[in-house]
Parts: C-alpha cells; sequence; structure tokens
C-alpha cells in the first residue's frame, strides 16, 4: 500500500466515525448497554466513549501516565452518565488535527476502525470488510505485526491479499500468509481464536508467529472462535 497523506488518514477516521454514529445514534438504553464480545468489560456506549476521549486526549496532550488501560478506562469512566447522543455529538464536534502528536493518525484511525467492527460484531450488524477504513487498518496492523515478529524471533510473513505480496519484515525466514485485508487487521488485534489464527491460509507453521503477535499482552486472543456477520465481498 502507498503511503497514506494525513488527509488520507483523516478522511478514513472519518468514514469510520459515520458509520459508527449511523449504528449508535438510535439505539435504546438496552442495546447500548451490549457488552462488546472482544471487549468484555466494555459495552456499546462505552466504546463511543473511549473513541470521544481518546480524541479529547490528544487535543489536551494527556497521554498514558499509569498504564494504557487506566487511561482508556478514565476516557469511558468520563462519557459514561452521558446520554448517548451528547456523546456522540460531542465526538463529532472534536477536531481531528492532521498534525503528528501521539496518538499518530494511523493509530486513531486504526483503533476507530477496529472498534467499528467490533461494535457490528456485539449488535449483530454485518460489517462492510471492503472500505478504505479496513485497507487503512490494515496497513497499520502489517507494522505491528512486523515490530512484533522482529522482537519475539519469529519468522517474517509473506502476505498476500487481493493487492498482491507484501513482505512483514520478522526475525527469521518468512512464512506465507493468504488473506485479505480485514482478516489481517482482525488476526493482529486478536479478534479470533487462537485456533482460527492457527486456521489461518498459511503456508508453514504458524505458531511461532502467532505467538509473537500477541507476547506483550497488548492484544490477547479470544476465548472462543469469533464469527462477524459481513456484508457480501463487493465485485
Amino acid at each position: 500500500m502507498a503511503d497514506l497523506s494525513h488527509n488520507d488518514l483523516a478522511a478514513s477516521y472519518a468514514a469510520s466515525q459515520q458509520r459508527i454514529d449511523d449504528m449508535t445514534r438510535a439505539l435504546d438504553v438496552d442495546a447500548l448497554a451490549t457488552v462488546v464480545p472482544c471487549c468484555p468489560a466494555w459495552t456499546v456506549k462505552d466504546l463511543v466513549g473511549h473513541l470521544t476521549g481518546l480524541l479529547e486526549d490528544r487535543r489536551e496532550g494527556r497521554l498514558p501516565t499509569d498504564g494504557f488501560a487506566d487511561w482508556t478506562n478514565a476516557q469511558v469512566q468520563r462519557h459514561r452518565d452521558t446520554p448517548m447522543q451528547e456523546v456522540l455529538d460531542e465526538w463529532r464536534n472534536l477536531p481531528l488535527e492532521l498534525d503528528d502528536a501521539p496518538p499518530s493518525l494511523l493509530a486513531l484511525s486504526f483503533d476507530v476502525v477496529t472498534h467499528e467492527h467490533d461494535m457490528c460484531h456485539a449488535l449483530g450488524v454485518p460489517g462492510d470488510s471492503s472500505t478504505e477504513s479496513v485497507r487503512v487498518g490494515a496497513r497499520r496492523a502489517a507494522e505491528r505485526m512486523s515490530s512484533m515478529l522482529t522482537s519475539g524471533g519469529a519468522p517474517g510473513v509473506v502476505v498476500t491479499t487481493h493487492d498482491g505480496d507484501e513482505l512483514v519484515e520478522g526475525a527469521a525466514a518468512p512464512i506465507g500468509l493468504h488473506t485479505t485485508h480485514f482478516e489481517l487487521m482482525r488476526l493482529v488485534t486478536g479478534r479470533m481464536s487462537r485456533a482460527q489464527a492457527i486456521g489461518l491460509s498459511w503456508d508453514g507453521d504458524a505458531s511461532a508467529a502467532v505467538d509473537a503477535l500477541f507476547a506483550d499482552g497488548f492484544f490477547t486472543l479470544q476465548p472462543d472462535d469469533v464469527h462477524e456477520p459481513l456484508l457480501p465481498t463487493r465485485g
């Protein structure tokens, strides 16, 4: 994938944000209280609170000091008692500043599209796996994969999608993975079980690579298989 400009990343972020708004704005209290299986500590409403709080923290320069989990939980708590429509309006009114302040625009775009599909899964709403937002998410996923494979002494991966082949560097001779942008993004973020991860279309033993992806505990694989409702692939 070609390098992405700030404007590309902002457009990707805004598209996911709009789809989340469309999906959640009219939900009743019970639906908003749906637990998100891939983020089981949070509800659908909590996820929107996190996304809103993350953008607030970026604007104010508030970065994690006592651990990432404490930082994100504070974002959720800040908006937990605010009506959903007000949280969505607040999120929409926050400027997405096109600069290199942390978290990066690529990281923000990765986070929002990941949670877009977490919500689709939780609510049983078919998600669109072919969006540009997913392609951007896959770019960030490949970067994280390379970092984790290298630090874990694991093989690199030659990722083959409909765009062609791309080497994700690791610390040993690569194995192959035939996949999609969506599947790559969900693999790297642990939105599947270990059995599902190992069962992807690898052309070698994937155990070391899969173990390395989750060695730091930032993401974890799910205890049970994940089956996500998806829209038919566009031709």
